[in-house]
């Protein structure tokens, strides 16, 4: 167990979280450190409780209004069980690589894979924090956008069922860059490799409705700290100075050549 309580491994999950109940605890623990306390009138005690219901609904014992366990959270008015949701939430967080939904549904034993792209969607979208801050600061910010989906027969020339996704990375130097570079200098003859010099740090994506610059500059605006140093390849969209976030090459790629900050 680390020291805020959670559990580290598996064993400890299993200990922690055995069962439905367990599930339930702990989120009522969650929502009311202090108890329950009903969100119509106020009341503070313990509630009602239904033991053959499915859901964990809470009734106050003042108003008699009922109170799902989980409502407000990625849960709410789930046929799942708790336990799933769980087990869930602790294998996205600990798989270092990722989790794609065809192996949470096999680890979990779920029978459709739309359940489990369900899930894994709203997790994802759970762990977002919507005060999270600006990617940048002393990193340079490559921006760049594309279009997803695959190609269509029948309808002619175009983007059909695509839609354009734009993402923004900050592009952080290692700590020992300088001697990388100097060991690559030497075993090849002054050719410096970039990738062996720097790394992907915070990452932003979003999905936007077209390419204009206008849509381009509210993404940029929105997710990268005012004034940082942003890498772009030559479309016009970026060229808007009053994004007032600089044009800047610290990092020469052939899809994006190296240019003077403006």
């Amino acid at each position: 167990m680390d020291t805020r309580g959670f559990p580290a491994t598996l064993p400890e999950f299993q200990s922690v979280f055995p069962d439905d109940a367990a599930c339930a605890a702990y989120l009522e623990l969650m929502r009311w450190p202090d108890g329950f306390v009903c969100g119509a009138c106020g009341r503070k005690g313990d509630p009602y409780r239904f033991a053959t219901r499915s859901s964990v609904v809470l009734r106050c014992r003042g108003c008699k209004r009922n109170t799902s366990l989980t409502a407000g959270t990625v849960m709410q008015s789930s046929h799942m069980p708790l336990s799933v949701w769980f087990w869930g939430a602790y294998l996205m967080t600990t798989q270092t690589p990722g989790q794609s939904a065809l192996q949470f549904q096999r680890q979990l034993g779920l029978s459709r894979y739309e359940t489990a792209f369900t899930m894994l969607h709203k997790l994802r979208a759970g762990m977002v924090r919507p005060e999270r801050d600006r990617i940048g600061g002393e990193h340079p910010v490559e921006v760049d956008e594309c279009l997803i989906g695959g190609e269509t027969r029948g309808e002619g020339r175009g983007v059909h069922h695509k839609v354009t996704v734009i993402g923004a990375v900050e592009v952080r130097a290692r700590k020992d860059d300088e001697e990388r570079a100097a060991k690559w200098k030497v075993a090849h003859g002054g050719g410096v490799p970039a990738k062996k010099l720097v790394y992907a740090g915070r990452l932003r994506l979003q999905v936007i409705p077209d390419r204009r610059a206008e849509t381009l500059k509210t993404f940029v605006e929105g997710n990268v700290d005012p004034g940082n140093a942003v890498l772009t390849d030559g479309r016009n969209g970026y060229n808007d100075r009053a994004t007032i976030i600089a044009r800047s090459c610290l990092l020469a790629t052939p899809a994006m050549p190296r240019r003077t900050c403006q």
